[in-house]
């Protein structure tokens, strides 16, 4: 069930980035400092790592997570490198596998079960997915499930002392306690669920209340 969760949210990710055009990679996105060419390669550079980390668990040679991403932008490679996260994290993640002890150090967290990695991967996919979606103007509808379980991921992971100016995340966004799943998240991580998209005359320009990264 979890790693179908991760495979459902990879394949909308698949749609998502695929879709994006070279003419927004200026426009901004609700992770601030990011423009959508720096959050699309910042994701792929991310895909890449867990990629690379749930196939080889043991291994010591791992990329820097979130470097740029050097491969390419057109859409069958895209689709093609998510097509192949997936398919690892299903291998990585059955029959038990779950609780493999993977190497993850350039994430700060030594080594942690499987499982573990496959919720950051889910948390991170989530998040970002919805900034893309949000700044190119295409639904992003994960399962509820996967957004609580993700929110369940960062809620154990984010520290208080992790928020602030130049820290990676904004303090927590106003939020209904009964909201969905994914806007709890989303607050959470300091996002402002209600960023939209402004046009003025034919630049469209975006704006986010709550100006950090992550």
């Amino acid at each position: 069930m979890f790693s179908t969760r991760i495979t459902a949210v990879l394949d909308d990710l698949a749609r998502v980035v695929g879709a994006t055009t070279p003419e927004q990679d200026s426009l901004p996105t609700p992770c601030a400092g990011f423009d959508v060419l720096r959050l699309r390669r910042h994701l792929l550079g991310g895909i890449e790592y867990f990629t690379i980390v749930l196939a080889d668990p043991t291994g010591d040679q791992r990329p820097e997570p979130h470097t740029t991403y050097a491969g390419s932008d057109e859409s069958a490679a895209v689709e093609a490198s998510i097509k192949t996260l997936a398919a690892t994290v299903r291998t990585a993640l059955a029959d038990g596998g779950g609780t493999t002890p993977v190497n993850v150090l350039e994430l700060g967290a030594g080594t942690i079960p499987a499982d573990q990695v496959g919720g950051l991967l889910l948390a991170e996919t989530v998040v970002h997915g919805w900034d893309l979606a949000r700044a190119t103007d295409q639904a992003w509808h994960p399962d509820p499930a996967a957004a609580e379980q993700a929110y369940a991921v960062l809620s154990g992971a984010i520290k208080p002392e992790y928020r602030g100016d130049g820290m990676p995340f904004a303090p927590e966004a106003p939020v209904r306690a009964d909201a969905p799943a994914l806007e709890r998240l989303l607050a959470f991580t300091g996002r402002s669920t209600t960023w939209t998209p402004a046009v003025q005359g034919d630049r469209r320009r975006l704006r986010s209340r709550y100006p950090r990264g992550w």
